[in-house]
């Protein structure tokens, strides 16, 4: 995927083409002023992959935390267990849940 920089200018005059070639050919345009980048223009499809990037991040981040609470609570009660396990006992017991309703 290319990236093609333009100047504000030049991107107001020629904005339509420059919309097409990001819509159709998925290519980035960096639209700057005095030389400096000052914004982006992506595809729809670019900021979906990079929205769906975050989305797994957080979800990553979220189970991170959940891990650790199990972690805590089954320190505090003197429970010293492989956590794989755990999980996997615990995993299973939501998709029984989940498989009956519940």
């Amino acid at each position: 995927m290319s990236t093609m920089r333009i100047n504000v200018k030049e991107a107001r005059q020629r904005f339509s083409e420059i919309v097409n070639t990001v819509a159709l050919k998925g290519e980035r345009v960096i639209i700057t002023s005095r030389n400096k980048p000052k914004a982006v223009l992506v595809s729809i499809q670019d900021v979906e992959t990079m929205e769906e990037g975050s989305t797994r991040k957080v979800r990553r981040r979220m189970q991170l935390e959940s891990i650790r609470g199990l972690r805590e609570r089954l320190a505090q009660r003197n429970i010293v267990s492989d956590s794989l396990d755990t999980l996997g006992r615990l995993r299973e017991e939501r998709l029984g849940d989940i498989s009956n309703g519940n």
